[in-house]
């Protein structure tokens, strides 16, 4: 065989090893970015405060002070709150009934928010209820007028119920994020209560202070909330309060009672996205 027909053969073998030696390598599958705001739309973190106003339903308030031989409850006591709205510059901004809200909400519809409600529980002075159980070791079922000298009472450095809420929001106008976003908001449900008591009962003030977990509470809320400046929120909301005090400081004993309040409430808040 011929030393050309010896190169030809060499040729046709090494080719394709060539070709292949001088294909490019497939380029390298691109890296997904890292998630954003824009791949989790509606994302935000939100703090606010602002003021409340409250209308209570009348309730019994049982009392109990074992060593003095009383165990009575009153029926039908009626309370008010105390808005303090009407100069609001004349004192600190937490004097009157005030609320402290922060929240996050992880997509466009849902959320968790802690809230804090600071409002005033005032028994009502000089109003006729019903009083049945043991005073001074004796059955007593009558009426009594709730003057000073008899019982008053009041969570009034507030009955503060903390509650952690769920939150469904609906956009109604507006894009997230920015001037006009205009939603509504549904919040529900509960939490611990920390009541600051003041009270006289039978004419002997109690040791007055903070009770932590004195009580539980639910709520169930309406709300509207418009974005008037960038992250700069005005919020408007309806409140059902449902709370259980027990165990509250009295003199030489102790008192429970529940708090039914139908809240109104307004917030300036703040919103992080």
């Amino acid at each position: 065989m011929s030393t050309l027909t010896y190169s030809a053969l060499i040729l046709i073998l090494i080719a394709p090893l060539q070709a292949s030696a001088q294909t490019p390598p497939p380029p390298a599958p691109a890296q997904t970015p890292a998630a954003g705001n824009a791949d989790r739309p509606g994302r935000e973190f939100y703090v606010s405060w602002g003021y409340n106003g409250d209308s209570y339903s009348k309730q019994d308030i049982h009392f109990s002070q074992p060593t003095l031989g009383n165990d009575f409850t009153l029926f039908g006591v009626q309370a008010h709150d105390s808005k303090a709205w009407t100069d609001l510059l004349s004192h600190a901004p937490t004097v009157p009934q005030y609320n402290v809200r922060a929240g996050y909400f992880w997509n466009e519809k849902w959320g968790l928010e802690l809230a804090m409600d600071h409002i005033k529980w005032i028994v009502t002075q000089d109003q006729t209820v019903r009083m049945t159980g043991t005073l001074n070791g004796a059955s007593v079922d009558s009426n009594v007028v709730l003057t000073e000298a008899v019982l008053k009472y009041q969570l009034n450095n507030g009955a503060n119920p903390v509650f952690v809420n769920l939150v469904r929001r609906y956009r109604l106008a507006g894009q997230h994020g920015r001037t006009g976003y205009l939603t509504f908001l549904a919040k529900a449900g509960g939490g611990f209560a920390v009541p600051h008591t003041e009270n006289t009962l039978f004419g002997v003030n109690n040791e007055a202070g903070f009770q932590f977990f004195q009580g539980w509470n639910l709520d169930a809320v309406a709300a509207a909330r418009v974005h008037m400046y960038k992250g700069l929120y005005f919020e408007f909301e309806e409140k059902f309060v449902y709370a259980r005090y027990f165990g509250v400081n009295i003199d030489r004993g102790t008192a429970g009672h529940t708090v039914k309040a139908a809240e109104f409430a307004f917030h300036f808040g703040w919103s992080f996205w």
